[in-house]
């Protein structure tokens, strides 16, 4: 009997969505379990009114409820929509109507009626969601004090991020379909190589040409903290070439700063909602309209009462989460996953050409007389590998904590833990990030360590330097 000949009997859609089921459960157990520690824990313990007050914990904690509660009834409908999509084999259906649009305009391609397939889900797609996006942004996020954008430019920037979506799909899809189809036996090779290098030119065109049209990325003009930045890009050798802030606080008051770029043209970008009024250097007037004197280091001490109560972080602060962005650049947290997942998505393919073989898998969801290259690629990637995904998640997610780690010690090794540590809780505040996690939900969900955990890690970290030197 060879490989292929065990799964000549099994009902592919049955048991697909079988898993998809039993994932649907798992998760809520996961997320019950964070719910619970959410409530149980009504007041602050000792730990965590070392990081916040009352107050701020009360909001968070509130926040956190909302966020979860919400999550729930999301995923328990996303969960019966997915069932009734297939059950119905809605997929075939849709098909079938792609194929009558197409021949309405006058084409019968397959390669055209994918792509109307595309933009007719991604219609509906946005149709059916529309109503949860809404009600997180507006009313969740809206009472939380995160959501600054009104109805009229959220629709503006969804349609956009939708036709922007709509276009790069159709440049990847349509030649990936081709490649399958002309390949032959050894297409899992083409394909693996166009979706590498449609991937790289998309790293490579992106920020110049894509996220312009959603944001507005400004240089950083001559101030401390450009200066500040510099002399922490040239210390470690990291070879900066630009420097941005970008216009974060017209969506969110959340914050984020990252990096990006190959080889020699490394660039940086900081969200306006990570800095605080003391450093941000787009805040370049005062009230009365004069150029604004930065504070010196002696002029920003803060004091208990106002520590806590100004958000955004301090040119000090800034310059410890970008020393923590760039541990991620030395020890090569970028390219050494990507390079992970070229294997996987090569072996993934090679997977896909043993499946597609088999005509009763699509047959089973329901495409008896056509077996459509796009839906095949749907059906085995989402589907049939489902498995297989859920467990390479719970594998990213634990790399990505110790790569997390492993990029604290490299700020603490540059001096900077101290900072590091007060940003770090500055940014649990103004996020309003609950700061208590359940064990096992934090295991399988939290790309990054808890905050608890996390500081303990980066203090041992500055006693272990402290003794050795």
């Amino acid at each position: 009997m060879g490989f292929m000949d065990i799964f000549e009997d099994m009902n592919y859609m049955h048991w697909s969505l079988g898993f998809v089921t039993a994932e649907f459960f798992w998760d809520l157990f996961l997320i019950l379990r964070q719910r619970r520690t959410v409530k149980d824990n009504r007041t602050a313990n000792e730990d965590v009114k070392k990081l916040m007050d009352d107050e701020t914990y009360v909001k968070s904690r509130l926040y956190s409820l909302e966020k979860i509660n919400f999550g729930i009834f999301k995923d328990a409908y996303h969960e019966v929509e997915l069932s009734a999509i297939t059950l119905t084999f809605f997929l075939a259906k849709l098909w079938k109507f792609s194929g009558q649009s197409i021949e309405y305009l006058g084409y019968t391609d397959e390669l055209i009626q994918s792509n109307m397939f595309l933009l007719q889900t991604t219609i509906l797609s946005f149709i059916v969601h529309l109503p949860w996006s809404l009600y997180r942004t507006f009313v969740i996020e809206e009472r939380h004090g995160f959501n600054k954008m009104t109805i009229g430019f959220y629709f503006k920037d969804t349609f956009k991020k939708m036709a922007v979506s709509q276009i790069i799909t159709g440049i990847l899809i349509t030649p990936l379909i081709w490649l399958i189809k002309w390949g032959g036996d050894y297409f899992f090779i083409y394909a693996w190589g166009f979706t590498f290098a449609f991937t790289m030119a998309i790293f490579f065109v992106y920020m110049d040409f894509i996220a312009p049209l959603f944001d507005k990325y400004t240089p950083v003009p001559e101030s401390p903290l450009r200066t500040a930045i510099e002399d922490l890009a040239k210390s470690i050798n990291f070879p900066l070439t630009k420097l941005y802030v970008v216009d974060g606080s017209k969506r969110s008051a959340h914050s984020n700063a990252f990096f990006y770029g190959f080889f020699k043209n490394k660039r940086i970008v900081l969200f306006d909602t990570l800095l605080d009024d003391t450093c941000n250097p787009m805040l370049g007037l005062d009230e009365d309209g004069n150029k604004r004197q930065f504070p010196t280091e002696e002029t920003t001490e803060e004091t208990e009462e106002t520590a806590g109560k100004k958000k955004g972080c301090s040119q000090e602060e800034v310059v410890a989460v970008l020393g923590h962005e760039l541990g991620h650049w030395y020890h090569g947290h970028v390219w050494k996953p990507m390079i992970l997942n070229q294997f996987l998505i090569l072996g993934m393919f090679y997977s896909f050409g043993l499946l597609v073989k088999n005509k009763q898998l699509l047959a089973d969801f329901g495409f008896v007389d056509e077996q459509p290259t796009l839906i095949s690629l749907l059906v085995i990637f989402q589907f049939i590998f489902s498995p297989f995904n859920r467990v390479m998640s719970a594998v990213s997610v634990y790399i990505t904590r110790c790569f997390e780690f492993q990029a604290d010690r490299f700020a603490v090794g540059l001096g900077l833990g101290e900072k590091l540590q007060t940003s770090l809780v500055k940014l649990v505040k103004d996020n309003l990030s609950f700061p208590m996690a359940d064990k096992l939900y934090s295991t399988f969900t939290f790309s990054h360590p808890p905050i608890l955990e996390r500081l303990a890690a980066i203090r041992e970290e500055m006693s272990n330097k402290s003794k050795s030197e």
